[in-house]
């Protein structure tokens, strides 16, 4: 009885400790985390801020047995980065980066999250973090990015929707004239906007593959491949969007263009995305099935999209 009543608060212990340094944290620095929150709100650029824990969350619940089964309390090795991690978030508090929020925020999420991976070092030991370190990888998409690399993604995916678009457009015989974004149509001119570069379908289409990559597949290869081939996926997509749209509105109807179809179609076009990148993953792990071999397939237990 004495063994095992000593078992259960030597488990729990860790549990409560690392739950306490979490709600310390949220209430020092809410204003940086609060303020990271709203700007995921404001501009949709941003939805990888959200899904970064989110996505961490899930991946450590999900990997538990294996993070969580050699478990250790680590004063020795987590104290010190703790207390370095915490008093550099309260430096940053305390002297913002010259009180240029988009400098100083980057920097206050980056030291809360270097806060809460020595929490988990002190509370569960080296060996579980290094196998946690792919799901705490993820937090670190809490990070915002600037803006001007953001504004040139987006250029970026703009102008790739763009040449896709025209290219598709010619493929299927459409009469069409480029200068730049606008394409000039039998009896319609048509822009895409910066609005149009589905950046956010692309960023969602990022996380999607970051957590199918870590489900579905074990070599490493294999996930970068499957996460870089989003970017082309989305691309084509948001074109067949453009193409589409815009066919319909010049031979069926002008008022495709204002339509709930072009506002709110997102979710319907995402469908195009989804058809693709369900076969790519399947094509991915029937390749590594094939180069482990069935033997290695059973012991690592892999499991099958179908």
């Amino acid at each position: 009885m004495i063994q095992s009543s000593w078992t259960i608060l030597h488990v729990r212990r860790p549990d409560l400790l690392i739950f306490a340094i979490l709600l310390s944290t949220l209430a020092l620095f809410w204003s940086p985390l609060a303020a990271v929150a709203s700007l995921s709100v404001q501009d949709d650029r941003n939805i990888e801020i959200v899904l970064g824990p989110v996505l961490c969350l899930f991946l450590l619940y999900r990997e538990r047995a294996k993070i969580f089964s050699i478990a250790r309390f680590s004063p020795g090795f987590g104290i010190p980065p703790l207390l370095l991690a915490v008093l550099l978030s309260l430096v940053l508090l305390r002297y913002p980066a010259s009180g240029d929020r988009s400098r100083s925020l980057p920097a206050a999420i980056l030291a809360v999250i270097l806060v809460w991976t020595a929490a988990f070092v002190l509370c569960y030991g080296t060996r579980s973090f290094m196998a946690a370190l792919f799901p705490f990888c993820c937090l670190f998409l809490m990070v915002p990015v600037p803006t001007a690399w953001m504004d040139g993604i987006s250029v970026a995916l703009e102008h790739g929707s763009a040449d896709v678009s025209y290219a598709l457009l010619r493929l299927i015989g459409i009469p069409v004239f480029r200068q730049g974004m606008r394409f000039s149509l039998p009896g319609l001119d048509v822009e895409v906007a910066p609005e149009c570069s589905g950046i956010r379908a692309c960023l969602v289409f990022v996380m999607m593959a970051i957590l199918m990559s870590r489900v579905y597949l074990r070599s490493n290869s294999r996930r970068w491949a499957l996460v870089l081939m989003t970017i082309p996926i989305a691309i084509f997509k948001n074109a067949v969007r453009i193409v589409i749209l815009s066919s319909l509105s010049v031979y069926v109807n002008r008022a495709i263009l204002d339509s709930p179809l072009h506002h709110r179609g997102g979710p319907v076009f995402a469908l195009i995305g989804v058809a693709i990148f369900v076969p790519l993953l399947y094509a991915l792990q029937k390749s590594e099935i094939r180069s482990t071999g069935p033997l290695t397939e059973r012991r690592l237990g892999v499991k099958a999209i179908v």
